[in-house]
């Protein structure tokens, strides 16, 4: 006789981990659910308050590789702007273990900017981006800062005489022959040549060095690409 047959037992499959979250309001709440299921284990905590206090605060799970930072930031802060039509939003992102990584300050006006974190006691200009990010470390929106005080004299002059058209100007210029700026919405793109080498060739009187670098990102924070200034006075772009 054939011998019986044993009828297997399926083991469920363990259910994806799901974000915490917490939220300030029933419409924070929302949308931090939203997030929690969309994510999916690329996120471990979700505390949003954009509706009262414009704060959100998104940390990530063990699943999301470092160079998910940007992509992800950008999708977290596009769903809230989206939930909160015209309301000024801060975006923190923190690392699995609870570091701070980067900030995205959205202003309906500005557009976005975005904050890398520095370490304690750490110039934010000295920070390594995640990988794929490369956006300056400014501290606010339409800010001029700089690395140095030289650096900080440079982009504080660049903010007066160019307030119409740059919304942050963070300068290592001293030490590393950089920048970072961010243009407004008044500067055309067919301008953004002749703009930036007329900062960069300012920077060179105050910084007489080999090649200049000039990164650019436009009213929504996208990067627009790179400049460099050789000491020759030739401008090359990188895209």
């Amino acid at each position: 006789n054939a011998p019986p047959v044993t009828e297997r037992r399926q083991e469920p499959e363990p259910a994806a981990p799901r974000a915490e979250v917490s939220a300030d309001t029933a419409h924070d709440a929302k949308f931090g659910e939203f997030v929690a299921q969309t994510a999916g284990p690329m996120v471990h905590k979700v505390a949003v308050g954009i509706e009262r206090k414009g704060i959100m605060r998104v940390q990530l799970g063990e699943a999301a590789a470092p160079e998910d930072a940007l992509p992800l930031t950008k999708s977290l802060l596009a769903g809230a702007r989206k939930e909160f039509p015209n309301k000024p939003i801060l975006l923190a992102l923190y690392d699995p273990k609870g570091a701070a990584i980067l900030k995205a300050h959205y202003d309906p006006e500005k557009g976005v900017h975005y904050e890398v974190a520095g370490k304690e006691g750490e110039t934010p200009a000295h920070k390594e981006a995640p990988k794929g990010f490369d956006h300056p470390p400014a501290e606010r929106p339409l800010a001029g800062s700089g690395t140095t005080a030289a650096d900080r004299k440079f982009a504080d002059w660049a903010m007066d005489k160019g307030s119409k058209y740059l919304r942050y100007v963070q300068a290592d210029l001293e030490k590393h022959g950089r920048m970072w700026l961010g243009v407004t919405r008044e500067v055309k793109p067919e301008d953004t040549t002749d703009l930036t080498r007329s900062l960069l060739e300012g920077a060179r009187t105050e910084f007489p060095r080999g090649d200049l670098t000039a990164t650019v990102f436009d009213p929504e924070g996208e990067r627009i690409g790179q400049a460099i200034l050789s000491a020759n006075g030739k401008l090359r772009w990188v895209k």
